[in-house]
């Protein structure tokens, strides 16, 4: 008993001599303090490879056809507006009894830093990848989702997807629709 107790006491003063003269500890041993760990800065994003350029897209209707909305399973009697984006640019809304999609473009403040900075704003944000294009699903729910899809280092689509009442399977995957709608908005899209 008595050699159990003085091995645990060596131990223990093993540990505390160790943290003691380690980097952060409080021996006077210490003479200079650990190298700060460094982040990413956000310009080490990686770069948008075959980049599309939005910046001649004046009207985001264009950027989906009728054919492709019927190949989605997407037809039907419906109503297709353009409007003005919360950045001031063109956006799309398609929407009818069985869903609604939103479609918008962001050549001011996109680009994949811009949606990267996302992830810390947000607990709801899963990196994903369309056509070889990097973005994000942003809040996805049971039928709700948007995906976000640098098309050039400074530029972005957004396309939100919202189940209203449709009944195919393939809309019962919402981020999953929403990145086939986006993946027939990225075929309109010019290359720079």
């Amino acid at each position: 008993m008595q050699r159990r107790a003085a091995l645990t006491a060596l131990s223990l003063l093993a540990v505390l001599g160790v943290s003691a003269c380690s980097p952060g500890g409080s021996g006077s041993e210490q003479t200079s303090a650990a190298p700060e760990p460094t982040t990413a800065p956000t310009s080490a994003v990686a770069k948008v490879e075959n980049p599309k350029n939005l910046k001649s897209t004046t009207d985001a209707c264009q950027l989906i056809t009728k054919d492709q909305l019927s190949q989605l399973g997407a037809e039907g009697e419906g109503k297709t507006e353009q409007s003005t984006s919360e950045y001031g640019e063109t956006q799309c809304f398609i929407r009818n009894d069985a869903f609604a999609i939103n479609i918008a473009i962001n050549t001011k403040l996109g680009g994949l830093a811009k949606i990267m900075d996302g992830a810390d704003s947000s607990d709801n944000f899963k990196p994903t990848q369309v056509d070889g294009y990097q973005g994000a699903r942003v809040d996805e729910q049971s039928t709700l989702c948007r995906v976000e899809l640098a098309v050039a280092d400074d530029q972005s689509i957004e396309v939100n997807f919202s189940l209203r009442g449709g009944d195919s399977p393939e809309m019962k995957d919402p981020c999953g629709y929403a990145e086939k709608v986006t993946s027939q908005v990225l075929k309109n899209i010019p290359n720079a």
